[in-house]
């Protein structure tokens, strides 16, 4: 052991003086700004949302604001990441707890350089990020003989491997077939559960004839078939939005309305439809009034509902 160290502080004295200056530089750098982004969150600076903004549709948010209100939305979560955020950066201030502050830094701030280039965040604030996440990279280099040695070479004594190479390839298939089956699960939800695609696929505002559902303050304005909830149609009126379930037959061009999302119970609605070029005309009965009906109905474009997207 003597040996070691003897060398470690060879290696460490014949190091040129600009290693030796960046090292603490580096800590120092993640130090500040850790502790800055962390007291920014508990005193209120960051993760705080404009009236304007909540008063916007959600589709027309921009990505920064969309995610400094998915952030501050919960205290809890919003605090948690600031008490993190400041026991890392105090973590970097001391030297036996360096190489877990670094851990925890690159991280944090490689999550937010991720963040910041991916919804937007001003520019500055993605430099920050970027320069924090540089440090920490930095500091995990300057320890790699630690690292490799924990999570590589003294690979994990609670649970040592096996010699048996029949052993290794049960666990090789267990693994395979657990991949595999999360993988195909996560497709057929998707696919078969969450999606069921129709024609009638979309966003459309009502320009003729009136349907309103018990409970809907008036007519529905617009309609929603939602391609990604499969068999849900939503109707708004106003700042009021019912939800209900919907089946289509493309081959007999008829569609059905009925109370409950994925239940069949009370049907509201009963018709066929025709489908032209933006324009969906829905003839059939009103069954909560038994009167017929005749519905009209316009394709949204997706650039009124997502502007600039």
């Amino acid at each position: 052991m003597a040996r070691e160290s003897s060398t470690e502080r060879t290696e460490e004295d014949g190091q040129p003086v600009s290693r030796r200056l960046l090292y603490p530089i580096c800590r120092w750098t993640g130090t500040v700004i850790l502790l800055q982004y962390g007291f920014a969150k508990i005193f209120g600076a960051q993760f705080t949302i404009l009236d304007s903004e909540l008063d916007k549709p959600m589709g027309t948010v921009s990505g920064f604001w969309l995610t400094w209100y998915y952030f501050g939305y919960s205290p809890i979560f919003g605090n948690l990441i600031a008490l993190l955020q400041i026991g890392f950066g105090l973590a970097l201030a001391f030297r036996r707890t360096t190489l877990l502050g670094a851990a925890g830094t690159a991280a944090l701030l490689g999550g937010i350089t991720v963040l910041n280039i991916s919804y937007g965040i001003a520019l500055d604030a993605m430099v920050i990020a970027m320069i924090g996440t540089a440090c920490a990279g930095y500091l995990l280099w300057q320890h790699r003989r630690e690292l490799t040695a924990l999570f590589w070479r003294d690979q994990n004594r609670i649970a040592p491997g096996t010699r048996s190479a029949r052993l290794r390839r049960v666990h090789a298939a267990v693994v395979l077939l657990l991949v595999g089956g999360a993988a195909s699960c996560s497709y057929l939800v998707a696919n078969d559960n969450n999606r069921v695609p129709t024609p009638l696929d979309g966003t459309w505002d009502v320009t003729a004839g009136t349907f309103q559902p018990a409970g809907l303050p008036g007519p529905a304005e617009r309609v929603y078939f939602e391609h990604n909830r499969a068999h849900q149609v939503v109707l708004r009126h106003g700042q009021t939005w019912q939800r209900h379930h919907f089946e289509v037959d493309p081959a007999a061009a008829t569609i059905g309305i009925w109370q409950t999302w994925l239940r069949k119970d009370q049907q509201l609605m009963s018709g066929r439809y025709e489908l032209t070029a933006g324009r969906l005309l829905i003839h059939g009965t009103d069954l909560t009034t038994g009167r017929p009906m005749r519905w009209e109905l316009r394709a949204v474009p997706a650039e009124r509902l997502r502007p600039g997207r």
